[in-house]
Formats: structure tokens, sequence, C-alpha cells
């Protein structure tokens, strides 16, 4: 009997332990559920989760699609509204349609959407301290200290270090000229990774026949997207301040960080000992922290002062000037490349531009040539627009925002999202969306462009502050490969590209290849 007993009571405290699992998934389900009944006390319309907790974000973090198609296909959707309601995990997340409306938050109501919705938190990494992670007064206090950096009479002093790069490039061509096919995303990328170790830290490393160098490596780990890496970026965002003690899988590795930060630290130091002056980003940031330190000891800045441009800010800024000014530069000059082997009359009208402006300037490619060149800044603009860098903005509510012309008040904390290619793939906005036509951005076409439509670099404030400089990037670098080879397509060109799913980048999945032919009557 007491064995029996015994078994009994084992029994009652298994189903116990099972109904209280039960009722507790059953509670968390209910709890999850009352997080997506915001949107049903609202006039907005709304597209339904598929699954509790994930949100509308499911398909998007498990990478069964790529993010411009999922925003296009919410922006298709709803083809009559100014905006959706959706849900990242369990936070509300407008969707905005409405081009009018998209200028309105992002310009005239930035101080209620000011934070990026899709930054990591700044102190996660030894590199994390930087512009894109940085939030409200501290953002503000950075963005002001930078933006001397690229200002047109700077540009202009780096202009002689892109054509050194771009010539490197014409001539590293000439091994891939007898070549059935080449890949244009992987070499553009050697390129614009030279150009930043140049232009940003005087640095000449010569990527294009190193493949293996470091820089080349910690790029590459930097943008090597993978479903799983995918997830785990996603847990440490949602994790926020807690990320820095746990230690998740996914990231750069130490190894990587540790060249990087040495990589700057001596470039300071070997110009500190020998006097060397390069009016470079380097140069800028490393004046700003010794200024402060001279502050400080002054006793005109406070040494605790969170703002302060320490080492830190140096080394983290210079590292996001390195990635962002790298990958998607490179992939924008591929998408061009790739749109003019395509597009062969709208290939030889650019070349016969550029030989014409360029012999008005003394068979140059002089800083002012580039501003002549508006049929180039037609196609650069037009590759945008097919093919910006991000699929979406992603903004953070940081004080309560009442939509315009509604009673709907979007919570601090919630999100809005800004869908950059469902936009500029609209053809209501833009006639015929999928044809590449650099005439719509022609000085009489432009003018006609809806704003808050076309925002390949944001929009607002926290538009790109590097836009200028990766938009003269690109231009020197077509330039000069187009003035020496006709672009084609091959075999192995894919139309139309398909859309890498795992990555949160607009880029191909599959490369971009493309063979090169020498033009008989190559300009300088």
């Amino acid at each position: 009997p007491l064995l029996l007993i015994s078994s009994l009571n084992l029994h009652a405290v298994m189903f116990l332990e099972i109904g209280l699992f039960i009722a507790s998934v059953a509670l968390l389900y209910v709890y999850l559920l009352s997080y997506y009944k915001f949107w049903d006390r609202t006039c907005v319309p709304v597209l339904r989760p598929k699954y509790p907790f994930f949100g509308n974000s499911f398909d998007a973090l498990f990478s069964l699609k790529d993010i411009s198609s999922i925003q296009k296909d919410v922006y298709d959707s709803f083809p009559n509204e100014r905006f959706v309601g959706l849900f990242t995990f369990t936070k509300p997340n407008l969707f905005v349609r409405d081009p009018a409306m998209i200028e309105q938050v992002t310009i005239k109501d930035f101080a209620f959407i000011s934070d990026r919705g899709n930054a990591d938190d700044p102190r996660a990494t030894p590199l994390s301290m930087h512009l894109i992670n940085t939030r409200d007064d501290h953002w503000r206090s950075l963005r002001n200290k930078l933006t001397p950096t690229f200002t047109s009479g700077k540009l202009k002093g780096m202009h002689g270090q892109l054509l050194d790069c771009a010539d490197s490039l014409v001539e590293h061509m000439k091994t891939i000229e007898s070549a059935e096919t080449f890949e244009a995303r992987d070499l553009m990328a050697c390129f614009t990774t030279d150009v930043i170790a140049s232009c940003a830290f005087g640095l000449n490393i010569d990527t294009l026949t190193d493949r293996n160098s470091l820089f080349r490596a910690f790029g590459k780990a930097t943008f090597n997207f993978s479903p799983t890496r995918k997830i785990f970026r996603t847990i440490r965002r949602l994790l926020g301040p807690l990320a820095r003690f746990i230690s998740l899988p996914g990231g750069i590795k130490p190894k990587l960080i540790e060249f990087f930060i040495k990589a700057v630290d001596d470039t300071v130091e070997y110009r500190k000992k020998n006097g060397v002056v390069r009016q470079d980003f380097l140069h800028l940031m490393n004046e700003l922290v010794e200024k402060e330190r001279e502050m400080v000891s002054n006793g005109q800045m406070d040494p605790n002062d969170p703002h302060m441009f320490d080492h830190a800010t140096l080394v983290s800024n210079a590292f996001v000037f390195f990635v962002a000014g790298f990958e998607t530069t490179a992939t924008t000059i591929s998408y061009a490349l790739y749109e003019l082997a395509l597009n062969q009359q709208i290939q030889e009208d650019l070349h016969k531009e550029i030989v014409t402006v360029s012999a008005k300037h003394n068979g140059k490619l002089t800083f002012e040539a580039f501003q002549d060149m508006k049929y180039l800044d037609q196609v650069i603009s037009e590759t945008l627009r097919l093919y910006p860098p991000v699929p979406a903005l992603t903004r953070k509510v940081t004080k309560d925002y009442r939509v315009p012309h509604t009673d709907v008040v979007l919570p601090a904390g919630s999100f809005m999202t800004l869908p950059i290619v469902a936009l500029q793939l609209d053809p209501a906005l833009f006639p015929d969306p999928l044809t590449f036509n650099p005439d719509r951005f022609s000085e009489e076409k432009g003018q006609t462009i809806v704003k808050g439509s076309y925002m390949p670099f944001g929009s607002g404030p926290r538009i790109c502050i590097g836009a200028r400089f990766a938009k003269l990037e690109i231009q020197v670098a077509l330039a000069k490969i187009i003035l020496k080879y006709n672009i084609m397509k091959c075999d192995k060109t894919q139309v139309p590209l398909t859309r890498c799913k795992a990555s949160f980048m607009n880029v191909p999945d599959k490369g971009i290849w493309l063979k090169i032919k020498p033009r008989t009557t190559a300009a300088a």
C-alpha cells in the first residue's frame, strides 16, 4: 500500500507540473496577445502577425524572404492607405506609405523619432560607440563634431587619393581582360577597401593585389551574413545593455577587433612621432581627442562627461566609416555596372559625356569635372533608386507621438518603418519602375519627384553623413572604368538579380557576374 500511495503521489506531482506548465504557456500566450490589441484600438489598418512574440518579424528573422520583398509585400497589400500597423516582436511599428508623412516625421517631427530602430548598445563592444548606435543628445553632439569631416574642401582634398585608387583598379582590371567573366562586387569591395584605408587612415594596403590582407578579412567578417548570424544579431539588439554580459556567437571575432584597433592606434602613434599631417578622417578625429583632453586638463570640461570624444569614440567611428564606406559603395558601383552592361546605349551616352567633360578640363578628371558630369550623376541616382543600399529606414519613437491628422498616439519605444525600396519601385511615384532610366533625374524631370519618395541615403538630420563622399567615390570609379572598358553581360549574368535573404542590406544573392572589353579609344 505504501508503494501504491508513493506511486500515486509521484503521478499527481507530475500532472501538477504539466498543468502548471500548460497554464504558464497559456498565460504567456494571452499576455502576448494583449500586446497585439494595440492597433485594434485605433483607426490604423493592421497586418496581423503570424505568430505571437515574433510579431511581423518572423520571415525576416529566419531568412525566409529577403527584407526588400517583405517590405514591398506589405506596401502593395494596402494600396489605398497612408500607413499600416505592424509589430516588431511585441512593439507597435507604424509602416508609413505616405511620402508627405515621411517628409514630416524625418524632418519637422524629428525630435519625436530621432533614434535608429536597429541600433545596438553603444557599449556592447570596443567598436560600438559610433554615430549609428548613439542616441539623443549624445548623437547630436557626435554628429556636430564629425560633420566638418565631409565639407566640400575636405572632399576636394581627398580627390587625388580617390583617383590614385581608381587608377590602381583599372590597372588591375587588365588581369581580367581575357577572362570570360568576373564577379564585380568582390572586385569593387577591394577597391573601396583601398579607398577607405587611404582616405580615412592614410594607409596604402593594396587589397586589389593582396586579397588575403587583414583589412579585407575584417571587412568580409563584418558583412559575412548567414541566417544563424542574423538571428544572434537580432537577439543582441533585443537584449540591449544585457548583451555586454552574454557571449553570443555571430559577432566579429575578438582577434579582428584587436587588429583594427591596433591599426588605428599604430597610425596615430606613427603620425605623432614623425610629425605627419594628413587631412583625412583619422586626423580630424584625433584632433578632437587631443582638444577635449586639453579642455579637461584646463578644467573646461568634466572628465566624466558622457559625450567626451575619447579613444573608444575615435576607434568606433573609424570602424563605422570603414564598414559603411566600403560595403554599400562597392555594392552600388557593382549594381551600376550591371545596369550599364544590360543597357549599352546608356553606357555609350555616359562614355561620351565623360570624354567630352574631361576634354574641357584639359583631359583630366578633376574635382570640378565631376560637378559638370550631369548624366553620370543621373546614372548613379537611378542605380540608387532601383537598388538602395538599405531596404527601409527603421526609427524608434523617443517621445509619445501623435500621428499627423489622426488621434493615434505612438508610445515612446515603439517603431516606425519607412519603406525605401517599396516607395522607389511604386509605379504611381516612378512610372515603369523596373526600367533603368537615368532621365528620371534630369534637371527638368528631377523637379517632379515627390518629396519623401526618394531617400537612398536616408532623410532628415539622420541622413548618411558620408553620402557626398560615397557619391564622389562612385563617380570616380565609374568614370575611370567606363573610359577604359565596355562592360558587358556574360553567360553567368543573372537577369533579374535575386536578393540575399540573410542580409539586412540590399545585396545580390549570387554575386554580379560581368565581363569587360577594352575600348579602342580610352581616355584619361
